[in-house]
């Protein structure tokens, strides 16, 4: 009580201090609400796109994709997967590197075989495209035929549809409905074939895959390259990427040793790079900010402790220790900080409300560019509980230590010398 009522022997160096306070309060949880929602939009654009935020994968498979490295009975276990709390969809995919050729004109690529009717829940490929369509839902019995090239000629067989990434179209120069003929490597070494007609342009704004990728139905693929009911990997979506680690340990038991989870931060490790590095050079930020109200708040115990020198000194000739002065000196600091950070909770709370359910417009040029990588083009706060208590928490603890430095005059005062202070 006592420390309360000093707070307020100088309202307006009290109000200053609390303002200085709340600004800081208000613009870290600010910055931290953006940090946190900008976080959470580029780990769901990243994992959408094409990998998960969780994968099931052969051990090894990550580093060294071989084609004979599959999950076996892949459409048992991801039953099992889909009624594991967290998780929103999985779906299966298998994967090989193949030579496209349209006509006499021939490209290195990687096919991927997808389920239609499941690919759509777990990544964006069904609606990135440019032209055409995505594949059809056929069952399980695919949309073509396909066959081992060492079995005969692959002039009988039926195509099936196929998703060219645009860039790859180009190279190739085909366009909707044109065929092509896919070769690769089955498990035993012999090669597959397979015949696809293009019925969708894809378009994922990444070059890297828009020249590389194309998409078959699975069913096809697994007939074309003797996999049977195997798939290399099992992508899985979860409800937000917050509780990937708890998906991951609900996973543990359902898998052998022979099989690997596979969270985004290994699938996706650049994007892990740059968010760790934003962090860093935030963190330089919050500091000094938190640096500068420091040194308003020890300038304004400086003067408090040099206008109440001789009121320590009574109390020091009391009997007071100089302990207790100080811990009534920062008892004031406290409740200082405890009225700036609500005051700085009351500016920041509805400001990060309104952003987080309207957003920030980022401006024509910004905007053109984030939409040609299926962003939004407002920026979006997120109303996180760690937005509020971390800027609290800083504040606490650089205001304590701030009165801390001029309160240690406390300790080299005598009580003959603090009376006679003028």
């Amino acid at each position: 009580m006592i420390a309360w009522r000093n707070l307020w022997r100088n309202r307006r160096r009290t109000l200053l201090s609390v303002g200085s306070i709340a600004f800081a309060v208000a613009l870290l949880a600010f910055a931290m609400a953006q940090q946190i929602g900008s976080y959470a939009l580029m780990i769901e654009n990243a994992t959408a796109l094409l990998t998960g935020q969780l994968q099931i994968q052969r051990l090894g498979f990550l580093d060294d994709p071989r084609i004979e490295r599959t999950v076996p009975e892949a459409g048992a276990l991801r039953a099992r997967i889909e009624s594991v709390p967290g998780v929103v969809a999985a779906a299966e995919r298998v994967q090989a590197f193949v030579l496209v050729s349209a006509g006499e004109r021939s490209v290195a690529a990687q096919v991927l075989g997808v389920d239609p009717a499941r690919e759509g829940a777990v990544s964006r490929l069904p609606v990135l495209l440019s032209g055409g369509r995505f594949l059809a839902d056929t069952g399980p019995g695919g949309d073509g035929a396909a066959a081992s090239a060492d079995t005969g000629s692959d002039a009988g067989l039926a195509p099936v549809e196929l998703v060219v990434g645009v860039a790859l179209a180009r190279n190739l120069g085909v366009a909707l409905e044109d065929e092509l003929v896919l070769l690769g490597t089955d498990p035993t070494g012999s090669v597959a074939a397979l015949v696809g007609r293009v019925v969708g342009l894809l378009e994922t704004g990444q070059s890297e895959l828009d020249r590389s990728l194309l998409l078959a139905p699975i069913a096809a693929l697994r007939s074309a390259w003797g996999l049977g009911t195997d798939a290399h990997t099992i992508v899985i979506r979860t409800r937000s990427p917050d509780i990937v680690s708890d998906v991951e340990t609900l996973l543990e038991p359902l898998l052998n040793d022979a099989l690997d989870i596979v969270p985004w931060q290994r699938l996706l490790p650049e994007l892990e790079q740059s968010i760790a590095l934003d962090q860093v050079s935030n963190r330089f930020f919050y500091g000094l900010l938190a640096l500068l109200v420091g040194f308003s708040i020890v300038n304004s115990f400086v003067m408090v402790v040099f206008e109440r020198t001789r009121e320590f000194g009574l109390l020091l000739a009391l009997g007071q220790r100089p302990w207790q002065i100080i811990r009534l000196l920062e008892l004031e600091a406290f409740w200082l900080v405890v009225i700036g950070v609500a005051a700085g909770w009351l500016i920041a709370l509805p400001l990060i409300a309104w952003v987080a359910a309207v957003g920030l417009p980022l401006g024509e040029s910004a905007g053109l560019m984030l939409r040609r990588f299926h962003m939004p083009d407002r920026m979006y706060t997120a109303l996180d509980v760690r937005a509020f208590v971390k800027p609290a928490a800083l504040m606490l603890v650089v205001t304590l230590l701030a009165a801390l430095v001029p309160a240690q005059r406390v300790r080299h005062l005598t009580p003959v010398e603090a009376l006679r202070h003028v």
